[in-house]
């Protein structure tokens, strides 16, 4: 779906995963979401999904914010992002660029 374009099937999968009792969505489920955004654009709407997920934001979900920040020329965006990604891990070099 993010490759695609595709947010509105992707967050009908999404939700749809979300209604079975016995499956949890785990972080990496969360980072698909946050990337189906990112590419579509949608940053502001990425961090708002990313303040209400059931979990802490880690390294990789930042860089996936801040890969999408350089695409689409959000400088302020992107410069919270490394910060964010390079302190939940200082050796990413990746967040340097």
């Amino acid at each position: 779906c993010s490759h695609a374009g595709l947010v509105d099937e992707g967050f009908f999968y999404f939700n749809s995963l979300c209604q079975y009792p016995d499956i949890t969505p785990t972080l990496d489920h969360y980072n698909c979401m946050v990337d189906l955004l990112c590419r579509a654009g949608r940053l502001d709407e990425a961090v708002n999904f990313m303040d209400k997920m059931p979990f802490q934001p880690n390294a990789m979900t930042w860089m996936i914010v801040l890969g999408s920040c350089r695409i689409h020329g959000r400088v302020d965006l992107g410069r919270c992002a490394a910060e964010h990604a390079l302190l939940l891990d200082p050796q990413l070099s990746s967040a340097y660029v």
